[in-house]
């Protein structure tokens, strides 16, 4: 083992490098530094000879992958500079599938659907699938039910035959149109890989397969791995089989604990060292742990930290709801007043929407900011605006035929606008509200095209009523964020043309997004991505605390049915030998109590409600009150010294190294406060029917410079109605965007810009001071000195965009010369200008040493602020011209003709 490895471990993470067994499973405890291990594995493997190629690295989330990945080029920067790690994959299972899925013939044009794009095609396929038939509900009652049902068919990787027959028609008919309509949800991709691994054979090269949180895969992802492996492959597995709390999404505990069993020549190794937190922590850790039946019972915690000088586990046991919301409050303040930032405590709860309400008012009285966009701000916004202008949209406003209906009408105008006014910021608020309102009702029942367009008519609706998102505003921006998400999906969904399936009108499409926003607020709400750095106290769900860490954590509402929750079945059509895991017991709620108390570093929280009612109390608090590893105590009586902590126990710990797209830093670069909306609160801009145009003629060229022979007119058609797909157009405009990209290709062959060596679709990852940028470059041309020209296609060069446009070939110039390659030019092709010029129309970059060095050190600059989460905005013309949110932004430049 190389000593720069073997110096960063401890003995027990150095022991699974040593290993004679082919493959390997880690079974980490919570804090033990498993993350460390892996990327030292990563590392040993590249030390070794093993080509980046070779290797496949999946985590749970996308961003788990993108931290492995930037922990692991930092560190084989520094012991293997001259390593690149280009073609080595990091990330998701399904990230993997798809890209995988793309590259091959029988898979091209695909387009991939989220969990909230099939709530809203189940929606729209409702009476197509025959849903009320197979479940015996109405619109929208079976949605959920079909959908629990669809998840387990793909999560256990079914074939038909196993569908229960009542269900099997609608299941099937929702498969077979995914499929005749180039759709891929999460679970068909897994499910499309395996079939074709399965038909083709494994990854040719894969050496090494690293699977992070294996406690959480589910049987068709054990057969993908097994699928991709060849006969010497090796896999590799690191998960915690205490923290399996996702059985809801088809895990299984006995797949870590068992992996011997599924792959032969197989070592188990434990990671038991928790690094994170204080002994007393651990202590009560490890009780907890105990009383879970089913787990690695060899495996006990043990803490690599020195005890406190005082308690650092507190059980605060009230009379009442209201005396426990004032215990938290009192915790909270007292932390405030010792200069403990808010977001350094979080406040973890089995449910935010059922019981966290009473501690987001309590904290909002006392000016206390929280972090809870679906109970603040942010849900209100829903709820009282959007939801009511939704509805309104989606009714029909006859005529008044009579004095009691012009007297309904009105009560209903009335009703709608005592919501909304709240939230109205502008002059004359009453009369923009409903001359907006009603232009946009009037796009609707005119059945103009444009009226699909649900986020552009809501955004300027919103900023014609004053509705702008302003940077101290976080849980509106957020609120935003979430409900743009969930209008997408259905927007997308009933936009896009179906194969053999009517569009909705327009008043259609208003009634999906409001039962969308109904069905889907809540549970997308408590599942988006935290932000740990933003200010205010979090409160949030402990499925999604899982994997981070605060100093200090509190956790309430520990009393019967509200944590641990009642046990429930599966409540699917499946038979309990299929889905039985599928339900909640109290071993899968003493799993996830598990989770919660180890996202403590420092300091513990435990509150209840019930102190005279031991049988109400959380079953979780009687069994460590019984082992005496708890005492119920009062805010007053803590020794004054647990409220103050020290600087180090209050940094964030290890931070990693940033790992960003090029476009995404390039927008920072313009306006920090535009990429917040966009990239960290995910705000969702609108779409033009032409969606797919640029991305089809770029297929288009990168297959033309890949084959050697000119196309024949009639391979050409067949190119272009292969990969060139546009959902959102009518069928005649797609025919003519593809007529537009099919005589396009022809003049550029004409011109000869096919002619030569080119490298099309070249990848790049740049370390930089503050991180790593990567990229991909659209071609390069190589020439007969051995020099190269930088070229990128753009089917329009628009003027606001061309400083982004010479950044972004300035830096692929820059990564190049890194390389060693000589870059003598770099330009953009004007694709449109040159078909009606017949002539080829460039922009020409300036790509001089200096010039580069400034937008390097830019790039540096940017990327620090982003870790420091610098947001200001910068308005101005150019910026706030091609900015995508420019519309709801407070900060916008003053001159609305932008």
């Amino acid at each position: 083992m190389l000593h720069w490895i073997e110096s960063a471990l401890s003995p027990e993470q150095q022991k699974p490098f040593t290993r004679l067994s082919h493959h390997a499973c880690i079974l980490a405890a919570a804090g033990s530094g498993k993350t460390r291990t892996l990327v030292h594995l990563l590392a040993a493997d590249l030390a070794a000879g093993i080509p980046p190629s070779g290797i496949i690295a999946f985590t749970f989330t996308e961003k788990a992958g993108e931290e492995l990945l930037a922990r692991t080029y930092m560190l084989t920067k520094q012991y293997l500079p001259n390593l690149s790690l280009e073609g080595m994959y990091v990330g998701t299972i399904h990230a993997w599938c798809l890209q995988y899925l793309l590259a091959q013939p029988d898979f091209y044009s695909l387009a991939a659907v989220d969990e909230l794009h099939v709530d809203a095609l189940a929606s729209r396929l409702y009476d197509t699938l025959h849903l009320d038939k197979a479940y015996g509900q109405p619109y929208p009652r079976a949605i959920d039910r079909f959908l629990a049902d669809l998840e387990i068919f793909y999560n256990e990787n079914l074939t038909f035959e196993q569908v229960p027959s009542e269900i099997k028609p609608s299941i099937v008919a929702f498969f077979n149109i995914l499929q005749n309509n180039r759709l891929v949800s999460f679970g068909g991709m897994v499910r499309h890989a395996i079939k074709h691994l399965e038909q083709y054979g494994p990854i040719s090269g894969l050496q090494s397969l690293y699977v992070d949180e294996y406690q959480d895969v589910n049987p068709a992802q054990v057969t993908l791995i097994k699928a991709m492996l060849p006969d010497d492959g090796k896999v590799v597995v690191v998960g915690d089989d205490l923290q399996c709390i996702y059985n809801w999404r088809g895990s299984d505990v006995k797949r870590i604990l068992e992996f011997s069993n599924e792959f032969e020549n197989a070592s188990m190794f434990r990671l038991s060292i928790n690094y994170r937190a204080r002994p007393d922590l651990v202590k009560l850790v490890n009780n907890v742990a105990e009383k879970v039946e089913l787990r690695d019972t060899e495996k006990t915690m043990e803490s690599g930290r020195e005890s406190a000088d005082y308690r650092v586990v507190h059980w605060l046991s009230s009379d009442s709801d209201d005396e426990q919301v004032a215990s938290l409050v009192d915790i909270v303040e007292r932390f405030a007043a010792k200069g403990v930032p808010w977001n350094r405590i979080a406040v973890l709860l089995r449910s935010v929407v059922g019981w966290g309400r009473p501690f987001v008012d309590a904290l909002g009285a006392k000016g206390i900011p929280v972090q809870c966009p679906i109970l603040s701000r942010g849900g209100e916004f829903i709820n009282e605006f959007l939801l009511p202008v939704f509805d309104w949209l989606r009714s029909e406003h006859k005529e008044p035929r009579n004095e009691m209906d012009e007297a309904d009408a009105e009560e209903q105008a009335n009703n709608l606008w005592a919501t909304a006014e709240r939230w109205i910021q502008t002059a004359n608020a009453e009369t923009q509200f409903w001359g907006g309102i009603n232009e946009w009702l009037d796009a609707i029942e005119e059945k103009r095209n444009d009226a699909y367009d649900v986020r552009g008519w809501l955004y300027g609706f919103l900023d014609r009523c004053g509705i702008r998102i302003a940077p101290t505003d976080h849980n509106l921006m957020v609120g935003l964020g979430i409900a743009s998400q969930i209008i997408r999906s259905v927007e997308e969904i009933h936009r896009r043309r179906l194969e053999r399936q009517q569009r909705r009108t327009a008043r259609g499409v208003m009634s999906e997004v409001y039962f969308a926003l109904l069905r889907n607020q809540n549970d997308f709400g408590e599942s988006v991505p935290i932000d740990t750095e933003a200010d205010g106290i979090l409160i949030t769900t402990v499925h999604q605390a899982k994997g981070l860490e605060w100093p200090i954590v509190i956790i309430p509402m520990l009393s019967n049915r509200r944590f641990p929750v009642r046990s429930r079945s599966h409540n699917t059509s499946f038979p309990d030998e299929i889905a039985g895991r599928y339900g909640t017991t109290l071993e899968d709620e003493r799993r996830l109590f598990y989770v919660a108390v180890t996202r403590a570093r420092e300091r513990l929280f435990l509150l209840d409600p019930v102190q005279h009612r031991d049988d109400a109390r959380s079953i979780f608090l009687r069994e460590l009150e019984d082992t005496q590893v708890i005492n119920a105590t009062g805010v007053s009586e803590i020794d004054p010294t647990v409220w103050q902590l020290k600087k180090e126990e209050l940094e964030r710990t290890d931070p990693a190294p940033l790992r960003m797209a090029l476009s995404d830093l390039l927008i920072y670069v313009e306006c920090p406060y535009q990429y917040g909306l966009r990239r960290v609160v995910a705000i969702q801009p609108s779409i033009g029917e032409e969606l797919g145009y640029g991305r089809g003629l770029h297929e288009l060229i990168r297959r033309r410079f890949e084959t050697i022979e000119g196309w024949a007119p009639e391979i050409l058609g067949q190119q272009v109605n292969q990969h060139v797909n546009l959902p959102y157009m009518s069928e005649e405009g797609e025919a003519r965007s593809r007529q537009a990209i099919e005589n396009r290709i022809k003049k550029l062959d004409e011109l000869g810009v096919f002619a030569g060596q080119v490298e099309s679709e070249l990848p790049i990852e740049v370390i930089m001071n503050e991180g790593i940028i990567h990229g991909i470059i659209d071609s390069i041309q190589i020439n007969t000195d051995g020099s190269v020209a930088v070229r990128d296609w753009k089917s329009n060069i628009h003027d606001n965009f061309v400083s982004r446009y010479e950044r972004q070939l300035q830096f692929y110039t820059y990564a190049l010369r890194l390389r060693g390659r000589k870059v003598s030019v770099a330009d953009m092709v004007d694709v449109t200008a040159s078909v009606e010029q017949n002539r080829l129309v460039v922009h020409e970059v300036d790509i001089r040493e200096s010039v580069i060095r400034k937008l390097v050190n830019t790039l540096n600059e940017s990327l620090s602020g982003i870790q420091k989460r610098s947001f200001t905005a910068r308005p101005n013309p150019v910026s706030c011209a091609c900015c995508d949110v420019y519309r709801i932004c407070s900060e916008r430049y003053a001159n609305d003709s932008t």
